[in-house]
């Protein structure tokens, strides 16, 4: 069973951060990070739209130019927002990479720089147009489910296989054992989003899941 840091794992600094990654201990198997594009161009990691619940400022990530990012400190710390690249730099070496893409339009770019890694790659997305060119190139992707806008298991497991996708990610409150034993019939990972406590750490466990995102790696170190 993989452990899954989700947004570089906040509980090492801020989330999608580069301190936070640095913090991650080796014995995590892969770390998860979010990607959108700034009005430059740039690809950074940063999970929300916009600047507000994470720095003293204000303002979609769209409307900003990198240049201006860099002067945006995160959660009152001295990290800033860095692009891809230098997220994948402070990564421990060796250690597996999940990129979620937040929107469409980036496979072009992604792809050569996930497929020039000495790294176990995964890219995952709520937005299947954003990863299904990827996994024509050759890369590993995972549909992402959100439980307010699920089809159903079904219809979600059938998303995946159309876009070529090897792994589902639901919420962890939207899986079982039997959802579980489904989708691996059907050769599809299932890898669990954001598991909060030890129990569920268990019952995943318990119920055969390939993977644990969790914001903080004692939840499964400690099991």
């Amino acid at each position: 069973m993989d452990v899954i840091c989700h947004r570089a794992c906040p509980a090492g600094g801020p989330e999608n951060s580069r301190p936070a990654a640095r913090a991650v201990p080796d014995w995590v198997d892969m770390v998860e990070v979010d990607v959108q594009r700034c009005a430059s161009g740039e690809l950074v990691v940063f999970h929300d739209r916009v600047l507000d619940r994470l720095t003293d400022e204000t303002g979609a990530i769209a409307g900003r130019e990198y240049e201006d990012l860099q002067g945006v400190t995160l959660a009152g710390s001295d990290a800033t927002i860095p692009t891809l690249e230098a997220l994948i730099e402070a990564l421990p070496a060796g250690m597996g990479l999940n990129v979620e893409l937040k929107h469409a339009g980036m496979a072009a770019e992604v792809a050569p720089i996930l497929k020039a890694l000495d790294r176990e790659v995964l890219v995952s997305s709520f937005v299947p147009q954003a990863i299904a060119p990827l996994s024509e190139r050759g890369l590993r992707t995972a549909h992402l489910i959100h439980p307010e806008q699920s089809a159903g298991w079904e219809a979600e497991l059938a998303a995946a296989e159309s876009i070529g996708a090897e792994a589902v990610h639901p919420h962890f409150e939207s899986v079982d054992g039997e959802g579980i034993t489904t989708a691996h019939d059907r050769g599809l990972a299932v890898n669990a989003w954001t598991v909060p406590d030890e129990e569920t750490v268990e019952d995943l466990r318990a119920a055969g899941v390939d993977g644990l995102i969790v914001d903080d790696w004692r939840l499964v170190r400690s099991n």
